[in-house]
């Protein structure tokens, strides 16, 4: 049965790979697959846990997601997970919720100094998922 955790795995695991693909037939293809789930709450779970893995991730999803919210809805609010993942990230790095917001289409809006900070961080060699996903969703004036 789809009750187990295994089953459930697998799922999400085809979720983030129709994702990542960024073909809104595949994704409706997919939700109507989902619809075959017999609990309501586990088509939201399995999407919102493939749109979180995407957001930590793959920063170009992350950012087609945030140009394409209609895509998950009415399981999914994809701003809202992308917006929670994004905040969770700044509260991790030691910054407050009084120093960023998004706008209304999504994006982030930082401060210059932050947004200054960042950019130095993306001359880094090595890949920083998270620097990525925060200049691919930077509010751009």
């Amino acid at each position: 049965m789809y009750k187990q955790q295994k089953d459930i795995e697998i799922t999400i695991n085809i979720a983030i790979t129709l994702l990542r693909d960024r073909n809104l037939k595949n994704l409706i293809i997919l939700k109507n697959f989902l619809t075959f789930i017999p609990n309501p709450n586990h088509i939201k779970e399995v999407l919102t846990k493939a749109v979180q893995e995407v957001v930590n991730s793959c920063p170009e999803t992350t950012h087609w997601l945030l140009q394409h919210p209609h895509c998950l809805e009415s399981e999914v609010k994809v701003k809202d997970v992308i917006h929670q993942e994004i905040s969770n990230k700044f509260l991790s790095l030691g910054l407050t919720l009084e120093e960023f917001s998004f706008d209304s289409k999504g994006y982030l809006v930082l401060p210059d100094s932050l947004k200054q900070a960042f950019l130095k961080c993306s001359e880094f060699s090595y890949p920083n998922y998270d620097i990525n996903l925060i200049l691919y969703l930077l509010h751009s004036p």
